[in-house]
């Protein structure tokens, strides 16, 4: 029987475009310092590497499927492996990773759409997010052995029309053949009904009637100062972790001076940059346009 039993799981959804690579950046950089309060942290890079096998279900199975022993024996080995020495101090998975709910790729790009076998196959960002969130904590139950977890999930929103254009440009950025459409026409083709908050709680709602679930949404505009990012930070402890709020927001705010923690390694581009990556993206390959996006990310930022 496994040592790892948490009390609580913490599945922190984004959204896209809402500061989260900042939040899980300063989150990996203190993680032995999380574990030693009782809490295991896995951000995006951690989810898809080191659980590749659960990332790879939560986006093609079925949600009526029942995790195979292989999902769940690969899945407690990584979790093991990732608390540490003493698995049975931690009391609180955190999980920060905003494809939970689903890309923006498969939410908002029709070309070469891969069929999935469990049919989330129709455009629509967050479309299917009540059914992966359900598939991500009914196999997680399955891997600790116990339905007797308090879950928590989190997320934030935007301005609509701030967060459209965020997404649109992300996605330019990302080099998909989307350079042709204006942001007002990218708004009127795309449907981001789905990623509503209301509806999102909605949805989410539903899955209540047989776990703990909180369901937590707050507001990015709100919580947050473009001008001192530990803010952000701050009031996002305070949201998500209250309990342990005192004992990790020195840790997390206080000790981190390194610039590197506060650079945005994700940057919005200008008008100037967004217009030239619009008239270059047919002249690269996919791989080329990679490095052709770091050029447009060093020399044509947003301004705040």
């Amino acid at each position: 029987m496994s040592q790892l039993k948490p009390k609580q799981i913490i599945l922190h959804c984004g959204l896209h475009k809402t500061g989260s690579t900042y939040l899980q950046r300063n989150f990996k950089n203190k993680r032995e310092t999380l574990l030693s309060h009782g809490i295991l942290y896995l951000g995006p890079t951690t989810f898809k590497k080191q659980f590749r096998y659960l990332w790879k279900h939560l986006q093609w199975e079925k949600s009526k499927k029942e995790p195979s022993q292989k999902l769940t024996d690969s899945t407690l080995k990584a979790l093991i492996q990732e608390a540490g020495p003493a698995p049975e101090r931690i009391h609180t998975i955190f999980i920060s990773f905003e494809a939970i709910f689903g890309t923006l790729r498969a939410g908002l790009i029709q070309k070469n759409r891969k069929k999935n076998s469990n049919r989330e196959n129709k455009l629509g960002l967050y479309r299917y997010s009540k059914r992966r969130i359900k598939r991500l904590m009914r196999w997680l139950e399955c891997t600790l052995g116990t339905e007797e977890i308090d879950w928590t999930i989190c997320f934030a929103s935007r301005q609509r029309v701030d967060f459209i254009r965020s997404c649109h440009i992300q996605l330019i950025k990302e080099g998909h053949e989307i350079t042709n459409l204006s942001n007002e026409e990218f708004m009127q083709t795309s449907n981001f009904s789905y990623a509503d908050p209301s509806k999102l709680i909605d949805e989410l709602s539903s899955l209540k009637k047989n776990k703990k679930i909180n369901i937590l949404p707050f507001s990015y505009d709100h919580n947050s100062d473009r001008s001192d990012p530990t803010i952000y930070l701050n009031n996002f402890i305070n949201l998500v972790l209250p309990e342990q709020a005192e004992q990790i927001r020195s840790t997390l705010i206080s000790e981190t001076n390194s610039k590197n923690l506060h650079k945005d390694i994700n940057p919005g581009i200008s008008e100037r940059g967004i217009e030239i990556a619009r008239q270059a993206r047919p002249l690269f390959t996919k791989q080329e346009w990679k490095l052709f996006r770091r050029f447009l990310e060093k020399n044509f930022i947003k301004s705040i």
